[in-house]
């Protein structure tokens, strides 16, 4: 299931996400990314979903752990306990 994504909250890599409003370049609801790099104030993502035009040609795209609740919504998939 969907979480959101606290900033205190830190992700590991192989972490599916999606941004949960609108971003300038993203179709949001629509776009997973995956979890590449995980390092202590940013992670990186790339997008895992085929119907992504936008970032199909783009490398890793960087996000900030102090932006998150900020800036940006963000959901990690946690599995069901």
């Amino acid at each position: 299931m969907w979480k959101s994504l606290a900033f205190t909250q830190r992700v590991c890599r192989g972490d599916k996400i999606r941004f949960n409003q609108s971003h300038p370049a993203v179709n949001s609801l629509e776009t997973l990314f995956e979890v590449v790099k995980a390092d202590e104030h940013y992670f990186e993502i790339l997008p895992i979903s085929q119907d992504c035009d936008a970032f199909q040609n783009l490398a890793k795209k960087i996000v900030r752990y102090f932006d998150i609740g900020y800036y940006l919504q963000i959901e990690i998939w946690e599995e069901a306990k």
